[in-house]
């Protein structure tokens, strides 16, 4: 299984539950896998046969500056979603969305998840 990488982008956006989260917003550090059988651009050396990983990261740069839901779960949901749309040969997904400036009263490096998603 081949697999692509896009480890710790760093997004500014306005999830959360709390109503200072949505109006003063934060930084989300963002993690894409996307699972290949095979990339077939490991033969050709094409961009057209492998995912374009530029693409994935301005679409979920996006993703995350517009949304104003509640949950982390829910923005990793939209981001795999996107993925897995944008790359059709994929045959699977996982996406991790840290809070490194969660609202929460202890010393932390990042509240996160990540969640796996299969066609």
């Amino acid at each position: 299984m081949d697999k692509i990488t896009l480890k710790n982008m760093v997004f500014f956006g306005h999830t959360g539950c709390l109503e200072k989260e949505k109006v003063n917003g934060q930084e989300f550090v963002v993690t894409i896998e996307v699972f290949f059988d095979r990339i077939n651009g490991c033969d050709s050396d094409n961009l057209e046969d492998t995912a374009d990983y530029a693409v994935l990261c301005d679409k979920a740069k996006a993703i995350v500056g517009k949304d104003k839901g509640n949950l982390i779960e829910h923005l990793a949901q939209m981001i795999a979603d996107m993925v897995l749309s944008e790359v059709p040969e994929a045959v699977s997904c996982a996406v991790t969305v840290g809070k490194p400036n969660a609202p929460v009263d202890a010393v932390f490096e990042t509240m996160e998840v990540r969640i796996e998603r299969t066609r």
